[in-house]
């Protein structure tokens, strides 16, 4: 059974493909839009007709190409000449109306050969009568005892009056239900004029509402007419009263009179500011003495820095509160911390000699001695005290030298690490050198 037909610039198909149901297929459609070309495509696929016509204008080649439900794989081309191309292999050089030997297996659509006749059971052309009935009864019997295909052809014809009984079933059905339908159609024939007439009410509906507005326009200029019309009354009503006054007297130039006005008012206002100034005053006792506000003035400082240590004091349990446990510091921050401690006592012991020399310093020189061993011990200690300076000078020199190698490692951990990682704090080379950093909250 053919399952997919695909056709390519032939006739009116350039590219149409078609893959068809189960059972019976039918094609619906207006006319020429090329229903019949294709059992005119399946007829030249199965027997290679004539062929000189369906080629599309301005094309090289066409073809036909189907697929069955045996897996099979059929196509027909035309270039110069036709050819096949079965399940894959090419077929060509047929002569003319030859077809392949294996396609009449392949496509089972061959015809039914008796007595040098051809039946042609699988295609027929739109005006000739159905397959065999326009045959003599004697050729149907022998087309039937002849054919291989005569029990299929026996069950296609039982098939066909079941169908048949069917379809007129199908076919009385729908015309009962084509009379209710009609009966129900008859009911609403008034439908059209009840249309025109529900369209005349909106018109008239539409106009009534337009009647309406230009009555509320007309209320509106009534009404505005009718205050213009009392305006006009009072201002008739107001030149009637003023015809009777005499004419307006010149008057002098007001500016002097401006002025004095002027003046007198600032007065006026002046002598009342006195007045409440002086009743106030009256009411005031004599200027108390003024005490001492020193120990005021002390108090008053002593709040103030109250005030601002508690609101250290809060900040400084509140990010203690909010801080996390300090961080570790690495081994070479231990390695600082003893050089820093190593300068601290050199420095320590620089303050003692700076000390004990301002000591010396003021001595008055030592008494004539009498004997030579006092004068032996002073050399003896003064060149003990030369050695001792000679040493704590070049001790001197190996601090300063150790400071600065101290200063310039601080200076270049400086640069890297400029912030305290454990309060935050800016680091300075003075508070590494003299141990003075002290974090936020442990202050």
């Amino acid at each position: 059974m053919i399952r997919k037909i695909v056709l390519s610039n032939f006739m009116a198909h350039a590219h149409t493909e078609l893959d068809l149901a189960e059972g019976l297929t039918v094609l619906v459609g207006p006319n020429n839009i090329g229903k019949s070309t294709i059992a005119v495509a399946l007829k030249i696929l199965a027997r290679n007709t004539n062929s000189n016509f369906v080629l599309q204008h301005d094309q090289k080649e066409c073809s036909i190409s189907v697929e069955t439900s045996e897996g099979h794989s059929i196509q027909w081309m035309k270039r110069k000449s036709p050819s096949y191309v079965i399940n894959g292999q090419t077929k060509d050089r047929l002569g003319r109306g030859g077809t392949p030997p294996e396609l009449d297996e392949t496509l089972r659509l061959a015809p039914v050969e008796f007595e040098d006749k051809d039946f042609e059971p699988h295609f027929g052309d739109q005006k000739s009568p159905i397959f065999l009935l326009n045959r003599s009864p004697s050729q149907i019997a022998q087309f039937f005892s002849t054919t291989s295909d005569a029990e299929r052809l026996v069950a296609m014809q039982r098939l066909h009056q079941r169908k048949r009984s069917e379809a007129q079933t199908q076919a009385k059905l729908l015309a009962e239900q084509n009379e209710s339908i009609q009966k129900s159609v008859d009911v609403l024939v008034d439908v059209p004029f009840l249309e025109q007439q529900l369209g005349g009410l909106e018109r008239d509906r539409e106009s009534l509402n337009q009647f309406e507005r230009e009555i509320a326009q007309l209320a509106a200029h009534v009404q505005r007419f009718a205050g213009l019309m009392i305006e006009q009354r009072l201002e008739a009503h107001r030149i009637s009263c003023l015809q009777d006054l005499e004419v307006v007297p010149t008057l002098h130039p007001t500016e002097y009179l401006a002025s004095v006005v002027a003046s007198w008012h600032a007065s006026s206002i002046n002598q009342a500011c006195f007045s409440e100034t002086q009743n106030v005053l009256m009411d005031i006792g004599p200027v108390p003495t003024v005490e001492d506000i020193a120990p005021l003035a002390k108090t008053t400082i002593q709040i103030e820095h109250f005030d601002r240590d508690v609101a250290f004091w809060s900040d400084c349990f509140r990010l203690q509160s909010e801080l996390g446990s300090p961080p570790c510091l690495d081994s070479r921050m231990e390695e600082l911390e003893e050089r820093i401690n190593v300068m601290v006592e050199t420095a320590r012991d620089f303050e003692k000699y700076n000390l004990l020399v301002t000591l010396l310093g003021p001595l008055s020189p030592a008494a004539p001695a009498t004997t030579i061993e006092p004068l032996a011990d002073t050399i003896k200690r003064c060149s003990e005290i030369q050695m001792h300076l000679s040493d704590t000078s070049s001790t001197l020199e190996q601090v300063r030298r150790t400071i600065e190698q101290l200063d310039s490692e601080a200076s270049a951990w400086l640069e890297t690490d400029p912030v305290c990682s454990t309060c935050g704090a800016k680091i300075t080379s003075d508070s590494i050198r003299f141990s003075s950093h002290e974090h936020e909250e442990a202050r």
